[in-house]
């Protein structure tokens, strides 16, 4: 009987023994998986999310790096953040380093240049404090694409209208890279992503279709271009699109041409080139162009002319009725 008590009270102490060990390992792996996630959620922007991976370039005409996309629209609230995604794949042909620089840009009033980068300057709508990459320099390998993500963070106090900043990405070879390339000299190349941001609430949206006419008046031949200006005086970018039509000097229309959207920064000018061809044109032509400024539905018209005038045509023309006429007195005075 003493023997069964004491075998007993033996089991109950090994069972606690073993009940203590249980518990004492599940404390290590609770402390354990705190300490590894409690920086997770005190630092999370020391997390790198971003990914690199091999792309097959075969057949690929290398010497260049490919920055996508090359153009990012948002509408955000005041105190939103947004994260989106740029990649860059490397085409050198050897292993690069690279570089992002955050900038502001603007419009212009200048045709030749639409956009201008500001540099280490504040624009008048700046997005450069707002946009954080998630690295600003990395290596890639020939063949290697990174996807890095891009953090958009408007402050609350924000007010309503368009900011603009750009996550430029350029080559910053090593002295060995630019030696592989065959070169002393450190080439530089540039690629930008253009961040387009609208901060919902009453937006001033206000603008004007400043021009519309042809290259020139008169044409040999139907290849005929078209330039379309938009002047925007708002505090945000706008998105214009139309369409042309075209009629002959009998008022039948003869063509219809769609005016792609483009886009125009605010206080500045931009123009819009558009190209038709048409063969077998003679004479004066009419063209109207309806543009749509983008916001509220709102339509300008506008009316110019041209000429279609084949001068070869015309002077082969020439010649041969001057060879009837000839032909036919020659025959009159015979008789």
């Amino acid at each position: 009987m003493v023997g069964n008590r004491w075998a007993h009270n033996n089991q109950m102490e090994k069972n606690l023994k073993e009940k203590e060990k249980l518990a004492e390992y599940f404390l290590r792996g609770l402390a354990l998986a705190v300490l590894i996630i409690s920086p997770l959620i005190i630092f999370p922007a020391r997390i790198f999310a971003y990914q690199i991976e091999k792309i097959n370039l075969a057949g690929t005409l290398v010497g260049d790096f490919v920055l996508s996309p090359g153009k990012i629209e948002l509408w955000m609230e005041p105190g939103e953040k947004i994260t989106k995604v740029i990649s860059v794949t490397n085409r050198t042909g050897a292993e690069m380093n690279f570089k992002i620089e955050i900038e502001d840009f603007k419009g212009s009033y200048e045709p030749e240049n639409p956009i201008v980068f500001l540099g280490g300057e504040e624009g008048l709508y700046s997005l450069k404090n707002y946009l954080k990459p998630e690295v600003s320099e990395f290596t890639l390998k020939y063949g290697e694409k990174i996807t890095i993500p891009v953090e958009i963070s408007i402050p609350k106090n924000i007010e309503p209208g368009g900011l603009y900043g750009s996550a430029l990405v350029e080559t910053n070879p090593s002295e060995e890279q630019s030696a592989g390339m065959g070169t002393e000299v450190k080439v530089v190349s540039r690629l930008g992503a253009l961040f387009f941001v609208r901060i919902s609430g009453n937006a001033i949206e206000q603008a004007v279709l400043k021009d519309f006419r042809t290259e020139k008046l008169f044409y040999k031949k139907g290849h005929i271009l078209f330039s379309a200006a938009i002047e925007n005086k708002g505090n945000v970018h706008l998105v214009p699109y139309g369409i042309i039509g075209i009629k002959n000097i009998f008022g039948r229309e003869v063509g219809k041409i769609e005016v792609d959207p483009w886009f125009v920064m605010p206080d500045s000018v931009r123009t819009r080139e558009i190209q038709w061809d048409k063969p077998w044109l003679f004479g004066r032509y009419e063209a109207t162009l309806k543009v749509n400024r983008g916001y509220q539905d709102i339509i300008d018209e506008e009316m110019i002319y041209f000429w279609v005038l084949p001068w070869k045509m015309l002077a082969i023309g020439g010649a041969g009725l001057i060879i009837l006429l000839g032909a036919i007195i020659f025959i009159i005075k015979r008789k």
